[in-house]
């Protein structure tokens, strides 16, 4: 009886080695060079171009019976041929990860999706470009559903009673259905809190609230001034990333150079999914050895207030103008009566 490995791990990555044990979503921001079997989307609508999210998954927002076509490149990155296997499975969002489901495990949005053709064999270094149809019914009900087109590569075992390896990398696929526009990203910053890690080294947790009708794909950073002696630092990437589907609530955690002080410090953190942008701040210290500080509620960034204060200065000019205009016909009026001729009266 043979037997099976797969693992799922959600990297970010354009590829996984042909014969590694792991299952892994393209994130091809970097597009670091193939070396394994690669996925990365071809077609980026125009409405979207924008939007860093969308030149990396399928996003879109499709009213019952519409349909869809996009195409994804799939590349053979080894020294040998490989045979890839194309499908649609289901996937979820769950404690900040997206997570696709293990093997063909289907859901509405797998059942609505087609990739043609299903199977294809690459010669080393080849790529092939593959359609991906989505067919919403017309009875679909409305909401946001998730899934992933997989290419898979299945690799025998060496040895008789020697594991089978199963390697797979995808693109996710994000579906809003419902009439009209999409409902609104958005979301806030609750709160931020200091930590330090078993070494020692200092962090920053921001507590994250999804508030609108989208999922969220979050990356932004980090900075660190007003601290002892009026340093500064970074800014610092927030490590990771973290998805939150629509009312979630997760942290997204940034990693600071060790050799920070405890502080206090003003934290301001810029956080980003997609054309969506949000920053807070708060005033933190590290705990002095390894764990959490306490959480401090974040406030929207301070500053100037540019648009009130442009409208203030607007209304201000305009009050100026009435005021000089008002004044420049009261001296009008007063001048036009002192040279006025007198009227003689004859009694």
């Amino acid at each position: 009886m043979r037997r099976f490995l797969t693992a799922v791990v959600l990297i970010a990555g354009v590829a996984a080695p042909a014969i590694s044990t792991s299952s892994s979503l393209a994130d091809s921001h970097g597009k670091p060079p193939i070396t394994g079997i690669g996925i990365r989307l071809a077609d980026i609508p125009t409405a979207t171009a924008d939007n860093p999210r969308a030149r990396t998954y399928i996003i879109d927002r499709l009213a019952p019976g519409s349909v869809i076509e996009r195409r994804v490149e799939v590349t053979n990155g080894t020294r040998t041929t490989a045979d890839v296997s194309m499908y649609p499975a289901a996937a979820s969002i769950s404690d900040g990860d997206f997570i696709g489901a293990d093997g063909h495990t289907p859901n509405d949005l797998s059942n609505w999706t087609s990739v043609t053709p299903r199977f294809l064999d690459l010669g080393p270094q080849e790529t092939a470009l593959v359609p991906v149809t989505i067919r919403v019914p017309a009875n679909a009900a409305p909401g946001e559903r998730y899934g992933v087109v997989w290419a898979e590569v299945t690799t025998p075992p060496a040895n008789p009673g020697a594991l089978t390896q199963v390697s797979r990398v995808g693109i996710r696929l994000y579906l809003s259905i419902g009439p009209g526009n999409a409902p609104a990203s958005d979301f806030e910053i609750t709160s931020m809190t200091g930590a330090r890690d078993d070494n020692g080294g200092p962090m920053v947790s921001a507590s994250i609230r999804n508030t609108g009708g989208r999922a969220l794909d979050l990356n932004g950073e980090l900075t660190l001034s007003d601290g002892p002696g009026g340093l500064s630092a970074g800014p610092f990437p927030i490590t990771g990333g973290t998805t939150l589907g629509i009312g979630q609530t997760k942290p997204v955690w940034v990693a600071l150079n060790d050799q920070l002080p405890d502080g206090p410090w003003l934290a301001t953190i810029t956080v980003k999914s997609g054309l969506t942008e949000r920053t807070a701040e708060a005033r933190l210290t590290f705990p002095a050895g390894p764990g959490v500080g306490d959480s401090v509620a974040a406030q929207a960034e301070s500053g100037v207030p540019w648009l009130l204060l442009g409208i203030g200065l607007a209304v201000a000019l305009l009050m100026l103008l009435v005021l000089v205009a008002y004044v420049l016909r009261r001296r009008g009026s007063r001048y036009s009566e002192d040279d006025a001729e007198p009227i003689a009266i004859n009694a």
